[in-house]
């Protein structure tokens, strides 16, 4: 299974996605996100290496917004 880290366009909030998976729902502000449609920011097939990518986005996104 494939694994990626995209950032929804109406809250800009990072998200691990299945990318087996055509859609998603963001889970912050309920956007359905069609996956072909943004781009994929990180690739992987390990779920721990995905959680600590998107542990490390989500820290370089809220730093800027400080």
């Amino acid at each position: 299974m494939r694994f990626g880290i995209i950032v929804c366009s109406k809250c800009k909030k990072a998200k691990g996605v299945s990318l087996d998976n055509k859609t998603t729902k963001c889970f912050y502000c309920g956007r359905v996100i069609n996956l072909s449609k943004v781009k994929i920011l990180y690739q992987t097939d390990s779920r721990e290496e995905l959680q600590n990518e998107l542990g490390k986005l989500n820290a370089k996104l809220f730093s800027k917004k400080e």
